[in-house]
């Protein structure tokens, strides 16, 4: 399905619409119809049966989560709750021994999110014969859907083509016509994780890059000041960060005159990421931000999830708080033996 959808010329097509038979178009890939379609009471199965991400084989689940990832990619939105005509109470079976079969615990989508559903599904799931195979697979789909970055409220006016995007990366690799220096420690202090904006000459142990001052002054008030004529970086027409890598600094440039990655640099740590934020962070530019936070959610696992959730709470970087709750909500039966009040053991309400 997702191949066909790819081919398709999608860019008139609304990704946060919401139908009242499907819901979102995320409720429609992960669940199909939702809504009740009953003609009577007696009609026990029309709710359980709905061809879906749980009960699909695993030939039918690979393509489902490839159409939701494309999905995803184009906008679609998670947090979109399911209007009220999306009645449908799903369930599913739980328990098939001889000819008795049970069923879980009802789902219900009207006015819940798609990502509310899936956690439901899971929590209905748990401790069912299908629970380990089917929880996997809706892991699979929670990771996808909270890797959503949102909508902006400013639409793009134009769409910037490849070449002229080439051309802006030409324009970082020609040093020669650069006029400002920014010197970086690649020996990074082990104890500190976060960037320090300090003077110095660049001794020994330093790396350089360099820049042009109309770029850096048009993308950032902190470099705006920092490379006026009052201050000492203006005059020299120098930028010394200590306890900063150079592949941080060479991500935040990349960002800041292509708005992507470097396409031949290697895939950036969680550190490199977590640098990096912070320094757009110290530098005002929330745009950088939320433009590095989906590579930093997809590194989210077990070691990195304390630091991010730190840092997330420190900045108040809303998107990537929000993958850090999801992350802990859908792995709670790995977190909880190391992380009890993460998980809910104390009560107090946990994330």
């Amino acid at each position: 399905e997702d191949s066909i959808v790819r081919r398709l010329d999608t860019s008139n097509f609304n990704w946060t619409a919401v139908h009242p038979q499907f819901g979102s178009v995320i409720h429609a890939v992960c669940f199909g119809s939702i809504q009740d379609e009953r003609h009577n009471d007696d009609d026990v199965n029309a709710g359980c049966w709905t061809t879906d991400l749980v009960l699909d084989d695993d030939d039918h689940a690979e393509p489902r989560l490839a159409l939701l990832r494309f999905v995803v990619e184009q906008g679609a939105n998670p947090h979109i709750a399911a209007p009220s005509s999306c009645n449908m109470k799903q369930w599913w079976p739980s328990s098939m021994k001889g000819k008795k079969t049970t069923y879980t615990k009802e789902v219900c989508f009207a006015g819940q999110s798609a990502l509310e559903c899936l956690l439901a599904a899971k929590r209905a799931l748990f401790d069912t014969e299908l629970g380990e195979e089917v929880g996997s697979r809706i892991d699979a789909a929670l990771d996808i859907v909270t890797q959503h970055r949102g909508v902006s409220h400013q639409v793009a006016k134009v769409l910037v083509p490849e070449p002229f995007l080439d051309m802006w990366a030409a324009v970082l690799a020609d040093t020669s016509s650069a006029d400002v220096v920014i010197r970086t420690s690649q020996a990074k202090s082990t104890s500190s994780s976060l960037a320090a904006l300090a003077g110095g000459d660049g001794g020994a142990g330093a790396d350089s890059v360099y820049a042009h001052s109309v770029v850096l002054r048009a993308s950032s008030p902190v470099l705006r000041a920092m490379l006026s004529q009052s201050m000492r970086e203006g005059t020299h027409k120098e930028i010394v960060l200590e306890q900063i890598t150079l592949p941080t600094v060479k991500m935040l440039l990349s960002l800041m005159y292509t708005s992507s990655l470097c396409a031949d640099e290697e895939d950036p740590s969680a550190e490199t990421l977590a640098d990096a934020i912070h320094l757009a962070h110290l530098w005002q530019m929330p745009h950088l931000m939320e433009s590095l936070v989906p590579a930093a959610a997809k590194l989210l696992d077990m070691r990195t999830l304390e630091s991010f959730f730190d840092m997330a709470l420190r900045l108040d970087v809303p998107q990537l708080l929000n993958a850090c709750r999801n992350y802990v909500i859908s792995h709670e039966r790995e977190l909880r033996p190391r992380f009890p009040l993460a998980a809910g053991d104390s009560g107090g309400g946990g994330v």
